[in-house]
């Protein structure tokens, strides 16, 4: 019973080992031929190897995405040679998105050759194999390591939003109430007492503006009620200092001067 126990024990101890830590598989040019849309997580470790065989052309070709838990979820699917032997440079690996897609980067004896790649964005990544110009490849070996990094992640993202949001409204709700504190805060003055002045002054500021046109007297030509115009040059002013009269009066009577006729008309006599 305890053996039986403990192997239960190391049986569940791995899975967990396995599903913390990844699954780890190798795949080899000319020994394995069909890898197609091979998914991993972040976890996962995959292996390519090359150890001189030959390859067909109807399985040279390896092909892998990322996905995680999440199917909203976006990787990038990365290659990283760990070591690479190609003295006849024999060999050349082309990294594309497609069967027809254009080559993204190639892998030789002399270029990129320790060199990590990352494809584009949750796209699939192909591994092609090529024979260069018929050359033996018996003595070409490399090794190469697949893994996938997440660049978006859609629990984050949407939590980011919701997140956001309650935010958003825990800071309007903070701000309304302060102004209403601040508002109640103001109280209005109760029990006042007007002095009389007071009272004088808010009667008269109380009372109704009435428009001034309607209580304005009319307005009458000013021309109608001018006193006549006379000549200037006949009323001239005399000369400063002299006590003269505008009208000349010792010619006339003094009926005319008085406006009363107290004597009687003079009498004339008939010469002959």
């Amino acid at each position: 019973m305890e053996i039986t126990g403990w192997i239960a024990c190391s049986f569940f101890a791995l899975l967990n080992f396995a599903e913390v830590f990844g699954n780890t598989e190798t795949y080899e040019f000319g020994e394995k031929c069909s890898v197609f849309w091979k998914y991993l997580d972040e976890n996962d470790r995959i292996y390519v190897d090359y150890n001189g065989k030959h390859v067909a052309s109807y399985c040279n070709d390896y092909s892998f995405k990322g996905k995680g838990d999440e199917i909203l979820d976006e990787y990038e699917v990365c290659i990283t040679p760990v070591n690479f032997t190609d003295p006849d440079c024999a060999v050349r690996l082309d990294y594309k998105t497609s069967y027809a897609g254009s080559t993204l980067q190639s892998v030789t004896c002399t270029e990129n050759n320790n060199k990590k790649y990352c494809g584009p964005q949750d796209e699939t990544l192909f591994i092609f194999f090529k024979q260069r110009n018929k050359k033996d490849t018996s003595n070409a070996k490399f090794k190469l390591l697949i893994t996938t990094k997440k660049v978006f992640d859609y629990g984050v993202f949407v939590g980011s939003i919701v997140g956001g949001v309650i935010g958003g409204i825990v800071l309007i709700s903070m701000l309304t109430g302060l102004v209403c504190w601040c508002v109640c805060k103001r109280k209005p003055t109760q029990g006042q007492v007007l002095n009389p002045s007071q009272g004088n002054q808010t009667s008269v500021v109380n009372q109704p503006l009435y428009s001034q046109a309607a209580y304005s007297q009319p307005a009458y030509p000013q021309a109608a009620y001018s006193q006549p115009a006379y000549p200037q040059a006949a009323y001239s002013a005399q000369p400063a200092g002299n006590n003269v009269t505008l009208y000349p009066t010792a010619n006339y009577a003094t009926q005319y001067s008085t406006g009363y006729n107290t004597q009687p008309p003079p009498s004339y006599s008939t010469v002959t």
